[in-house]
């Protein structure tokens, strides 16, 4: 019976809404390692097949001597700009990944049973985190518009384009836009649950007192 009422818990609401922030989490932390995981900068999802392309050098094809030397240099540090946000992001979502999945195993411990209050203390961190997902996302953003906008990204396109090569435009491509998407839809997935947690801690609160008024 114990383990049956276990089970119970992840056909709830709330569980439901863990799952989907897991899942959120997780498409993220791939967005971005694909956004800082290459030295190629292929911009648009269509376009991610050339990484492997150009991993093994055939992107240096068209070039020839310091041309080439020179697309190597700014290619690398193009690299170095963007490694740091990109850790930083993939950082973030590690954290918001395990964070539902030990609320999950809370719950499927049937913690906030015995101790009503943890319910609240899951809504404040829900709510704080909902918050905090605005000004990170706004500084995911302006940091990467301030690398695609740097003399680094500007001349490393130019020379790609004087060469007829494609898909190095100083701009952001599909797995950053779709990282900021996935990080909205993850705010209100924090909010969502943020409520259902409050709904839980009443109808906790009234089912234990339903023995005393007996």
């Amino acid at each position: 019976s114990l383990e049956r009422r276990r089970c119970l818990y992840l056909h709830t609401g709330r569980a439901c809404c863990q799952m989907m922030e897991v899942l959120l989490a997780a498409l993220i932390l791939v967005c971005s390692s694909v956004s800082g995981g290459s030295a190629g900068g292929y911009t648009g999802l269509p376009a991610l097949g050339g990484i492997y392309y150009y991993q093994y050098g055939g992107a240096y094809s068209g070039f020839s001597g310091a041309d080439g030397e020179r697309a190597q240099q700014l290619d690398q540090r193009f690299y170095l700009l963007k490694l740091p946000i990109a850790r930083a992001a993939m950082a973030v979502e590690g954290c918001l990944l395990v964070f539902p999945c030990v609320l999950i195993l809370v719950g499927v411990l049937r913690v906030p049973w015995h101790f009503p209050a943890w319910l609240l203390i899951e809504c404040i961190l829900y709510i704080v985190i909902a918050v905090g997902t605005v000004p990170a996302l706004y500084y995911f953003f302006h940091s990467l518009l301030s690398i695609y906008n740097s003399s680094v990204c500007k001349e490393r396109e130019q020379l790609y384009q004087s060469k007829g090569y494609q898909g190095f435009w100083c701009s952001l491509h599909g797995a950053e836009i779709a990282a900021g998407l996935l990080g909205c839809m993850a705010a209100m997935a924090y909010l969502l649950s943020a409520g259902l947690a409050v709904r839980d801690y009443r109808t906790v609160h009234e089912q234990k007192q339903k023995p005393l008024q007996l």
